[in-house]
């Protein structure tokens, strides 16, 4: 009798824990995502004139992942005109870029729309060697304007609102024979599509106007592979003027560049027979 009643507490004991734990038969509950908080965001690309992670253009944090930069967004033949990047600093391949989500057909480019716009990161660590998405926002032609960008890197949106219309860039036209200047340095930054055009004279090559601090070199073509004339050694400094030997580089390399370090009004003149390049700082 005692060990009957015994075992009759005990399976009633058992009965009462097994009701009291029903948590027990639950599937583990996973990680909880936590919101990623973003503290700095950069612009990259013609409309800023910036082209190196290393030194983007800084855009303003205000609010929460959120991020701002008014901008003239010009079309252009190469409508390379603005991306981002989460650093600054860093060389390309270590930089985490936020890209168009799509690409028009067979462009580097997607149209940027007024509001909502979608994007995406892309970086070498996350998409291996060789696969960094080199895309940028591009604009139709007919909506150049007074931008401002309103760019969220976690929910990954670009809001674009139009301030104000300007006119769509008057593109030019390639003449054979002809050289031209590219350049973070120069008026038309690094658009390959619609370079600076020099005043010609027979051999003689002329430009006189302002150059911000940055790189130029002198392209016959309108591709980078194409004939350039080119310092003999790069980072050939003239700002302070003189006479320096210039290169034709066939296909455009060594990638040798002259550099100017600041910004003013200059008359270069490229001496396409005795290869030589005089600048005078005005």
């Amino acid at each position: 009798m005692k060990k009957t009643a015994l075992f009759a507490i005990i399976c009633g004991t058992l009965s009462i824990v097994s009701c009291n734990k029903p948590e027990d038969n639950k599937k583990p509950v996973g990680p909880i995502e936590i919101e990623k908080e973003y503290t700095e965001l950069y612009a990259l690309g013609g409309a800023v004139n910036k082209w190196d992670s290393m030194d983007p253009a800084p855009m303003t944090n205000v609010g929460k992942n959120l991020f701002t930069i008014e901008v003239d967004l010009i079309k252009s033949n190469e409508n390379k005109l603005i991306k981002f990047c989460t650093t600054a600093g860093k060389p390309w391949n270590e930089t985490d870029f936020l890209v168009p989500a799509t690409v028009e057909t067979d462009m580097q480019y997607c149209y940027l729309r007024e509001g909502e716009n979608k994007i995406q990161h892309t970086s070498e660590k996350a998409d291996g060697v060789g696969n960094i998405k080199d895309w940028f926002f591009g604009l139709e032609a007919g909506t150049s304007g007074h931008y401002r960008l309103t760019v969220n890197p976690y929910e990954l949106t670009v809001v674009a609102e139009k301030l104000s219309d300007l006119e769509d860039k008057a593109e030019a036209v390639w003449k054979e024979g002809w050289v031209y200047m590219v350049g973070d340095a120069t008026p038309a930054g690094w658009d390959i599509n619609s370079p600076t055009e020099m005043t010609k004279d027979g051999d003689i090559f002329t430009y006189e106007g302002g150059l911000a601090p940055g790189e130029v070199k002198f392209p016959v073509e309108f591709r980078w592979n194409g004939p350039t004339y080119i310092a003999e050694e790069a980072g050939t400094d003239i700002t302070a003027g003189g006479e320096f030997n210039v290169v034709l580089a066939p296909e455009g390399d060594p990638d040798n560049k002259f550099r100017v370090t600041e910004a003013g009004t200059y008359k270069l003149t490229l001496d396409t027979a005795n290869l030589k390049l005089t600048v005078e700082v005005k």
